[in-house]
């Protein structure tokens, strides 16, 4: 493998990395949005969301959190290959890629406590608090 190719290999999985940390962070505010509606609700304040309106939103942000966890086992997995084609010890990128897939399982759960849910438009607490899930 040439120099070139590497650094292209490289740079496509750090600019994902770099995509995705963003994604998450877009993410974080939609879960901030939804929460701080909430608190609005437990307070008995008036609310900028209606019921429905959250319920839509967070399963969004639900499947929006599963995509991105799609897309950092990808990368992990590039990375492992890069590394395994460069003879570079895999062992810490093996372990991430158990961690993607886990992580996969968790996003999975979430949606599916969120999509279960979906036509009771009392979203929970426990639904949103957790934008990683």
């Amino acid at each position: 493998m040439n120099s070139k190719e590497l650094q292209n290999r490289q740079l496509k999985i750090i600019d994902g990395q770099l995509v995705g940390c963003i994604l998450y962070i877009i993410s974080l505010i939609v879960s901030i949005i939804i929460i701080v509606n909430q608190r609005k609700n437990a307070l008995n304040k008036e609310q900028f969301l209606t019921g429905e309106e959250s319920q839509t939103i967070a399963l969004t942000n639900k499947i929006f959190i599963l995509f991105l966890v799609i897309l950092f086992l990808y990368l992990n997995f590039e990375s492992y290959r890069l590394a395994k084609d460069t003879n570079q010890d895999t062992s810490a990128l093996e372990l991430q890629i158990i961690a993607s897939i886990l992580s996969i399982a968790v996003a999975l759960i979430g949606l599916y406590v969120v999509a279960t849910n979906f036509s009771n438009t009392n979203l929970q607490t426990a639904e949103i608090e957790n934008p990683f899930a």
